[in-house]
């Protein structure tokens, strides 16, 4: 915040302390609940920022208002909101995977319509956050409306270790063939080339999608998600992607042990310096900033997009403006307190203030904030990025997919890159999954 915006602040706590108090102490008891992936002990989890939000608004004047976090698998998710559903206890807010798989909540009726209730809150969308989170929400949904809130702004891409690639004499490569190269020559230093979060399945579909992507242009999967135009999963163009895939794994870029990493691991695999890149999202910036876990001076880290494929009708230039958004986590607003009203007011607390709590924890946040703009290297590092050479935004693999889709391509991906499926299977499951849901026309 800035300061003319503090003192402000300050003269009007002042001048309204004892009304706040007196407000204070008539205030119901009201327990706000949340239902996350991740525990709000996680830096850069949604449910961590909502704490910290909770914390401020409960220490400014709301002692009635408590709060309670239950932690929940993602595989777990689904099926313990269907039973708050059903048991009409649907929590206050909620993360969520966004895309296809927020459908069967949105039909339930479960959640806030944000593109026509969120004003009942005092704010419009367009007070918080720029136009063009707005539309990147409506290129998520899968209806007119949007029904949930963004989490974060993220640039997927790989993170490389500066100093491992200068004393191996290597540079960012320029072409996937390059990239491969590179590969090659750390395996033969005997330094792991990719850290990859195998277990966590997207980190593997999404070096599917990443080559498919490179071949045919950003929407071939999320077309073949629904049989549209004429795409299937059983093209060559997945076919290619799914060997490529099960290729670079066989060959050890990603090491041994990926099946079992967690990004957690994953994370610790590059900080440490066991593996030379990285592939994730912009949130690992959190971790990078974090002397206590990373070592790599920030001078040391840097990042670039996954290059193109020489030959390929896309054109080498087209990859390099590609950017897989991956805002899979939504924070979802429970329908029924909305509508009581009863969380209203903190509510807005925490929309007007989350972009200024996710800087403070060193997140890229898609909502504005009275906070001055001050990134650290790497954060400005991927602010350039998306500001210069994020021109043709894509979303994840599993998108546009149906629930029962999305976990047949991530656990047959584990079975992919361990060699124990062929492309050729993986990718007829995968097809057969979405003719059940989406037949061809």
């Amino acid at each position: 915040m800035r300061k003319s915006s503090k003192i402000l602040a300050a003269a009007l706590a002042a001048a309204m302390s004892l009304s706040t108090v007196a407000f204070a102490e008539s205030d119901p008891e009201y327990v706000f609940k949340v239902v996350s992936e991740q525990a709000p002990e996680v830096p850069e989890s949604e449910a961590h920022i909502i704490q910290m939000a909770l914390d401020a608004y409960i220490a400014d004047g709301h002692p009635n208002f408590s709060y309670e976090f239950e932690v929940c698998d993602q595989n777990d998710l689904a099926s313990r909101l269907a039973i708050l559903i059903a048991s009409n206890d649907v929590p206050d807010l909620f993360n969520y995977e966004d895309g296809t798989a927020m459908d069967a909540i949105v039909e339930l009726d479960a959640v806030v319509n944000v593109s026509k209730d969120f004003n009942k809150l005092g704010i419009e969308l367009t007070d918080i956050m720029p136009e063009s989170v707005i539309d990147a929400k409506h290129m998520l949904s899968n209806y007119d409306d949007i029904y949930s809130m963004p989490s974060q702004m993220t640039t997927n891409g790989l993170f490389y270790n500066k100093a491992i690639f200068e004393e191996q004499g290597l540079e960012v490569p320029t072409t996937w063939a390059e990239l491969e190269a590179v590969c090659d020559k750390l395996l033969e230093a005997g330094i792991q080339p990719i850290a990859s979060n195998g277990a966590d399945g997207w980190g593997i579909t999404r070096w599917i999608m990443l080559y498919a992507d490179r071949l045919a242009g950003a929407d071939c999967h999320q077309l073949a998600s629904r049989n549209l135009e004429g795409w299937s999963f059983r093209d060559d163009v997945f076919l290619e992607a799914a060997a490529k895939c099960q290729e670079m794994y066989q060959k050890g870029y990603m090491g041994n042990a990926y099946n079992a990493m967690s990004s957690t691991e994953q994370y610790a695999a590059f900080c440490s310096g066991q593996a030379a890149m990285i592939y994730t999202g912009s949130w690992f910036a959190v971790s990078l900033l974090d002397t206590s876990t990373n070592p790599i001076p920030q001078e040391d880290i840097g990042y670039f997009t996954p290059p193109g494929i020489e030959g390929s009708e896309m054109g080498l230039d087209y990859a390099l403006g590609l950017d897989d958004l991956s805002c899979a986590n939504a924070i979802c607003i429970g329908k029924k307190k909305f509508e009581e009203g009863t969380n209203n007011d903190f509510l807005r607390y925490l929309f007007e203030n989350i972009g200024t709590y996710q800087r403070e924890v060193g997140l890229l946040s898609p909502y504005y904030s009275e906070m001055e703009e001050s990134y650290e290297p790497v954060q400005q590092m991927l602010m350039d990025h998306l500001e210069q050479d994020s021109k043709y935004p894509t979303l994840w693999f599993e998108a546009k997919m149906d629930a029962s889709t999305q976990d047949i391509a991530q656990y047959n991906a584990q079975l992919l890159a361990e060699g124990t499926m062929t492309p050729e299977e993986y990718c007829e499951e995968l097809a057969a999954s979405v003719d059940e849901n989406y037949p061809a026309e």
